[in-house]
């Protein structure tokens, strides 16, 4: 998979800062699939997501563009790290969101959409897999958000706590003792769901 290292992120936003739409368009590129999965599991919604992760790319641009117009443009390079960036503005847009709408129907269906696909896979194979994302999904909506949040930016998104600690604005102990709590009361959750089934 095709990943982009700190210095090569921050070259890519250099050209974007200046009004350069490809750079902005390899980045849309790299973290489009990130982002809407992060939003997907927070709201279990396509729709939603679909909407959201363009809402988190629309307010990236505009932000980026705002910054260069102020002529601060040289702080949006040397501070941020854009991927830790994108996901904070998908957060809060999440927590806009249910403040705005209390009550939410559920939908899933679309997780598996964004995984590798192996075409030599059999359809029992996927039936699992597809069976086994759901049960996660129904698992981690009984957990606190906090800890679903902890916990998809830890493990589906593969953030390290540095990352997690910029997104949240929490700190990196106070994640540890979190990811723990949080893993165990996933673990407890999970089991009670197959014992009730």
């Amino acid at each position: 998979m095709y990943e982009i290292d700190s210095i090569e992120e921050k070259l890519i936003l250099k050209r974007a800062v200046k009004g350069d739409r490809d750079a902005f368009a390899e980045i849309y590129d790299f973290y489009v699939v990130k982002i809407y999965r992060f939003v997907y599991l927070k709201t279990s919604s396509k729709e939603i997501a679909e909407d959201l992760t363009s809402d988190t790319f629309l307010k990236c641009w505009k932000y980026i563009q705002k910054k260069k117009n102020e002529g601060n443009s040289k702080d949006i390079i040397k501070n941020n790290k854009l991927g830790s960036f994108l996901y904070k503005i998908a957060r809060n847009l999440v927590i806009d969101y249910y403040r705005k709408k209390k009550d939410l129907s559920v939908e899933i269906d679309e997780v598996e959409k964004y995984s590798i696909s192996d075409d030599k896979q059999d359809l029992l194979s996927q039936i699992t897999i597809k069976q086994e994302i759901e049960e996660l999904r129904k698992s981690l909506n009984l957990l606190k958000d906090d800890y679903q949040e902890i916990l998809i930016l830890r493990y589906v998104e593969d953030l390290d706590i540095k990352e997690i600690a910029d997104i949240t604005g929490k700190s990196e102990g106070s994640l540890r003792v979190q990811i723990h709590r949080a893993t165990k009361s996933l673990e407890k959750v999970m089991k009670m769901r197959k014992k009730i089934e």
